[in-house]
């Protein structure tokens, strides 16, 4: 179960716009709870492309998945094999084939060995979620393989060891580990383009992963950066609720029933995204009005929860809105800059 030290503590949703990574690390631990930074700036680092390495049958070069590939049955079933000795059997040794090579995760390896000596209690990770992955990725003939069960199962599974697999060599700094789902696609969720996808069927794929890594001791969270069915997220039972509060607050409050159940779980948090990460209101923008906006929002919530404030942030983390890595890094300075002033206001309301 999360830790009170959680409790109003700072992290990121992971991107950087660096490929210096002693640049990107110093970043990284700015943040109370620091993630290892992704690069987006190579194109190794992108969402699909980091998350798709090893898939079988992917094919980097056109981001889509061959299902005529030779090597695809083979490889299918060598993922169903390795899901079932970890999950079922408990024997972790093929995890290693999971893990991110150098060239898809630059930052990973010296993040971990810089965390070890870093005097916080927790270090966080992030994956591209399976509703997302399954959506975007698609296969030969142009058909995302959210809509083929079979290969929406591999998803699943092949994500749920690479999440792992990165969990557990985050653990090696010996720090409890956070790993965010990161479902940008879940804003289209409910769209025209997704009517043939249950809801029961999108919390079945997000519970999968959150449940295995439960089990093996590791917390889960999930961050949509627009809109989306929040109740679906609930549902999908994480530890911790990653949104955009500066953007998307009062949408996220039609869900105050759901919200309200979600956080009545012990070790439940939701992570507020309230500096935005857009590059056209963080031009305009100045802290007074993200000052402003914060301590609005939380008399609200806590009115709609019959909440105390110091109930609620008990249960809060803080964040910029999304991943800063199409940013300079002087908007990514005043993103930190803003998001210490923010957790010092908070501190002196508890």
């Amino acid at each position: 179960m999360p830790s009170p030290e959680l409790s109003c503590q700072t992290t990121h949703i992971g991107s950087l716009p660096f490929e210096d990574i002693d640049s990107a690390l110093a970043y990284a631990f700015k943040f109370n709870i620091p993630a290892w930074p992704q690069l987006p700036r190579f194109k190794s680092e992108g969402m699909i492309l980091q998350a798709c390495e090893g898939l079988p049958g992917f094919i980097p070069e056109l981001e889509r998945i061959d299902l005529t590939h030779p090597n695809f049955e083979e490889g299918l079933f060598k993922t169903l094999e390795d899901y079932q000795r970890v999950i079922t059997d408990g024997d972790d040794e093929v995890l290693t084939h999971y893990l991110p090579s150098v060239q898809s995760a630059r930052a990973l390896r010296p993040f971990v060995e810089k965390a070890r000596l870093y005097p916080g209690s927790w270090v966080k990770g992030q994956i591209t979620g399976p509703f997302t992955l399954s959506s975007a990725l698609k296969d030969l003939e142009g058909q995302s393989l959210i809509f083929i069960p079979d290969l929406r199962e591999l998803v699943v599974k092949f994500l749920t060891l690479k999440a792992i697999a990165q969990a557990k060599l985050l653990s090696e700094t010996g720090k409890g580990v956070i790993i965010f789902l990161d479902e940008p696609g879940l804003a289209g969720f409910g769209s025209s383009g997704f009517l043939t996808v249950t809801k029961e069927e999108v919390i079945s794929m997000l519970k999968e992963l959150i449940q295995n890594l439960r089990q093996k001791g590791f917390l889960t969270g999930i961050h949509v950066c627009a809109n989306t069915d929040w109740d679906l997220v609930f549902q999908s039972d994480p530890d911790i609720v990653s949104f955009d509060s500066f953007n998307f607050f009062e949408k996220f409050t039609i869900y105050t029933k759901e919200l309200s159940l979600f956080l009545k779980e012990k070790g439940r948090f939701i992570a507020w995204g309230c500096v935005p990460t857009d590059k056209e209101n963080l031009e305009r923008i100045n802290f007074t009005e993200i000052e402003k906006r914060i301590l609005r929002q939380l008399e609200d919530l806590s009115s709609l929860l019959s909440y105390s404030i110091n109930d609620l942030l008990k249960q809060s983390l803080f964040t910029p809105a999304c991943g800063m890595g199409s940013l300079s890094s002087e908007k990514v300075d005043k993103v930190v800059e803003y998001l210490q002033k923010v957790q010092n206001i908070i501190i002196n309301l508890t």
